[in-house]
Parts: C-alpha cells; structure tokens; sequence
C-alpha cells in the first residue's frame, strides 16, 4: 500500500511539472524558483515612477521574480539579468520550439525629419535578441553560443554564418563612420595659423583660402561617415532575417 501510494504522489508530481512546462494555453507565471502560479487574467503595467508590475487577477506582483509570464498579447521573458542597472523589462517570445527566440524593441514614439518636423510615430531604434531552451536561462543572441546549440543542424550553422557575415559587415561600417566624423572634426578644428585680428583676417586672402579648403574634406568626411551608418542601418533587417531562419530550420 505504501509502495501505490508513493508511485501515485510520483505520477502526480510528474503530471504537474509537465502541465507546467507544456501547457501555454492560459494566464500564468513562471517564477525563477520554477513554481508556475496560474491566473485567470494577467496584465503589465507602470507605476507613476515608470517601473513595471504585474496585476494577476486581483492581486499586485513585483516582477523581480518572475522568470517569464504568458498572457494574452503572448509570452515574454524577463531580462533583468541583461541590463546594466538591473531594471526589469521583458522580451517577446518571436519563435517557439526546440530553440526559443525572444527579441525587444525600443521604440521612440518622438521623431523629427526636415519636412514633417516633429511627429509621434513609432520608430523602432534598438532591436536585442535573445534565446533560451525550454526554460531555461536566456542567452543573448551570439554567434559563438547558437552555433553550439544548433550544431545538429548543417542547414542552420550556414544561416547563421550568413547572420555573422552580415554583422561584421555592419560593425565595420559603423567603426568606419565614426573614424570618417571623428577625422571631420578634427580636420575642422586644427587651427591653420590663423591671423590673430578679425582685421588681419579679412586683408589675409591666403587664410581665407587655407580655412575653406580645410573645411570641404571635413564636410566629405561628416557626409561619408552619416552615409555608412545608413548602409549598416539598411543591413539590419537582413541579419535579422538569417537569425530567425536559422532557428526555423532548427525548430522544423
């Protein structure tokens, strides 16, 4: 009798650990200390101080210890442990499978272009990927870490490559737009011997032309560096696109 009763707490035991882990079908939380707490609503807001917390049903939860949370807009994970102040925010679960991958934008609703002037439309400005196992801990998307966890996949390890090739590519170009400003600037501001009086300035017909001609090749430079971080811009979408293709062929 004993014996029955022993497998029958086992088998309960394992039926709620697996209920846990496999059914997303409704509200609930996933704590770090992996308790489950199901709900029948659950909804993230802030606080006038701007930090977040959980309303579940009718109660109010720190978020610091939950792990993920899913809900009705989807099921996101908490990436405290990514920021450098520890403030708790979430990322959106965007692929589910063997390998989960979770991505958060930071989105400026403020922008401000030369013909419109100032306008409140979404603008997407950072985009941070990160992935997990199950539920396991999340990892921040890198190539050297995906490509030990999708090792079993030929198919994928060469999406992934793609995804490395097109990120090299973009650091380049941003390194390359920052020595092009920073070169601008300098070339700006050396100072050519210049006269010391506005006087002498305005008779001195070889300052002027030294000073013009500096600033041309410094005006190129501020030209050629905005243009090269539009180009690392526009390839950003496309190492998006490798990344989530990889774990695609990974998940199928």
């Amino acid at each position: 009798m004993k014996a029955l009763l022993t497998l029958i707490a086992a088998y309960a035991m394992c039926m709620h650990i697996g209920h846990a882990q496999s059914d997303e079908s409704g509200d609930f939380l996933y704590l770090y200390s992996d308790s489950v707490i199901h709900a029948n609503r659950i909804d993230l807001e802030r606080d006038p101080a701007g930090s977040f917390y959980l309303w579940v049903d009718s109660r109010r939860i720190h978020p610091d210890q939950v792990k993920f949370f899913n809900n009705n807009r989807g099921f996101f994970a908490n990436v405290k442990d990514f920021d450098v102040d520890g403030e708790i925010t979430f990322s959106e679960r965007i692929r589910k499978g063997k390998v989960n991958l979770y991505e958060a934008k930071t989105i400026k609703w403020v922008t401000y272009d030369s013909i419109h002037g100032y306008t409140r439309n979404p603008t997407v400005v950072q985009t941070k990927n990160y992935y997990n196992l199950g539920y396991g801990n999340l990892k921040k998307v890198n190539y050297v870490d995906l490509s030990s966890d999708l090792a079993s996949n030929a198919k994928s390890i060469e999406l992934l490559k793609k995804y490395r090739s097109v990120q090299r590519k973009r650091t380049i170009l941003y390194t390359s737009a920052v020595a092009s400003f920073l070169a601008g600037v300098v070339l700006f501001s050396i100072d050519t011997d210049a006269p010391s009086s506005d006087l002498e300035k305005r008779h001195d017909s070889s300052w002027k032309s030294t000073a013009f001609t500096g600033i041309i090749p410094a005006a190129t430079l501020s030209v050629l560096g905005f243009g090269l971080i539009i180009k690392a811009n526009h390839m950003g979408p496309s190492k998006t696109r490798y990344l989530k293709l990889a774990i695609d062929v990974y998940n199928e």
